[in-house]
């Protein structure tokens, strides 16, 4: 979608419906020679608008009669909580249309008033103009076959309207041209008007020798029998778990809202209030979303984890609903009473598993001091033994996350620098803090699809 540009090259009924096409979220800023508005999209929904002549549906009306301007589309500006408008683009366009002024008819310029100066064009025409401004519409020269229409004529009751049909007299032939000069010796005589062309005999084209008949080589009948199904390709062998957790199986696992990396963000500060959930996750799951939606409130943050449009996981702060379905119902009943923020967040396939893995998969070490380990040894460790797993650093002031496939790194983040990287620095940086606790993860883990038709279907 073109986010900014010329009026004159995309107009505001033109932006409207491509707004509406691409469920857009974010402001549009418009501005004129003399006027100035903004308008607010939510899933292409027009819910608000502003100006320096008030708010709502006015703003828009007047927008959409300019034909000369800049527009600007911003996809993370903040959306206020107003809603100012109810009707939808096409109402408004229509509206817009209905209150344009129509050009008069023809001939109605003169009970209008119609002033303006002559057209000088008009003499091309044969009717007469005026040279002086308010002079109206310019009359016709009238010619008649009387060449001094005068008082004499108007006595006799006699005016062109009711004038006979003037007699038209043919023009008379024009001379035959004189024949043409014979050729003198100078100069060459002139080409023929046209040259008799006879076209040849059509010479037979000889038929193309019959190909030989293919010889086949007639087989022995086999017996038919059914063919057998191939069989599907082996599952990959899962790395082997450890029989029982190593560290300090004894201390409680770190029970945290992980923190999650960066991507593109698709929509990113909405207001929970206006988002109808049911249908921000049936869209999701149409456009076959690959990434994460994440709810953040001052006493509640929760995150759903998506892969091509199936929801693979929803986790929760809420306690006795962490997970699963129940995670799900929590989420859902937070944005019902319009509390925190929103954002939907695509990323790469492979990082959504990396996740997965860290949500799910069993422990490997748990307990692990920060002081007592040599971080960097422990990660050649899992590279040698090339682990599926992810590694979790928790320190006094930070978090980190390794994300590890095959025992190589797959993306490494912190919480206060969530863009992924190769790099396991900043990871290991949190580690040297001496109250840094470490938990390292490894297997594939199992994450329950939730059925969200059948989880909306239920009251929370």
């Amino acid at each position: 979608m073109q986010t900014q540009g010329l009026l004159q090259e995309s107009n505001l009924a033109t932006l409207l419906q491509t707004m509406q096409t691409e469920r857009a979220t974010g402001a549009l800023a418009l501005e004129s020679e003399n006027d100035t508005a903004s308008l607010f999209f939510l899933f292409g929904h027009l819910f608000h608008a502003a100006g320096p002549s008030g708010q709502g549906e006015d703003v828009v009306l007047n927008a959409l009669s300019w034909h000369d301007g800049t527009f600007r589309f911003d996809p993370r500006a903040k959306l206020p909580p107003e809603e100012t408008i109810k009707s939808s683009p096409a109402e408004l366009i229509a509206e817009a249309e209905r209150r344009t002024p129509e050009a008069p008819p023809a001939g109605a310029a003169d009970q209008a008033g119609w002033t303006g100066t002559a057209y000088e064009e008009a003499e091309d025409y044969g009717v007469a103009t005026y040279s002086e401004p308010g002079g109206g519409y310019p009359e016709p020269a009238w010619t008649s076959a009387v060449p001094n229409f005068g008082a004499e004529q108007q006595a006799a009751g006699y005016s062109p309207w009711n004038a006979p049909a003037p007699t038209l007299t043919p023009e008379p032939a024009p001379a035959p041209a004189a024949p043409a000069p014979a050729p003198t010796p100078s100069a060459p005589a002139p080409a023929p008007a046209a040259a008799h062309y006879q076209p040849a005999e059509p010479q037979p084209i000889p038929a193309p020798a019959p190909a030989p008949a293919p010889q086949y080589r007639q087989e022995p009948s086999a017996p038919v029998r059914s063919v057998p199904r191939p069989e599907p390709p082996p599952a990959a062998e899962p790395a082997p778990e450890p029989a029982a957790v190593m560290g300090a199986p004894a201390v409680e696992p770190l029970e945290i809202m992980y923190p999650l990396p960066s991507g593109r963000a698709q929509y990113e500060g909405l207001k929970s209030a206006f988002v109808d959930f049911p249908k921000l996750i049936r869209t999701l799951r149409g456009d076959q979303h690959t990434g994460y939606v994440r709810l953040t409130a001052p006493d509640f943050s929760a995150l759903l984890l998506f892969h091509q449009g199936h929801l693979l996981d929803a986790r929760s702060s809420a306690p006795g609903s962490r997970s699963g379905e129940g995670a799900f119902q929590a989420i859902r009943r937070s944005m019902d009473a319009g509390a925190g923020m929103l954002d939907v967040i695509d990323l790469a396939s492979e990082i959504v598993e990396g996740i997965g893995i860290l949500l799910t998969a069993p422990l490997l070490y748990t307990g692990l001091l920060g002081r007592f380990v040599n971080f960097d040894a422990l990660l050649a460790y899992l590279t040698e033994e090339a682990v599926d797993g992810a590694v979790l650093v928790v320190g006094s002031s930070d978090v980190g996350i390794i994300m590890l496939s095959q025992g190589h790194v797959l993306g490494s983040y912190t919480q206060t620098n969530p863009a992924l990287s190769t790099a396991t620095t900043g990871v290991a940086k949190i580690a040297t803090d001496k109250a840094a606790r470490i938990e390292v993860k490894s297997g594939t883990g199992a994450m329950a699809a939730i059925d969200v038709e059948s989880a909306l279907s239920r009251a929370y």
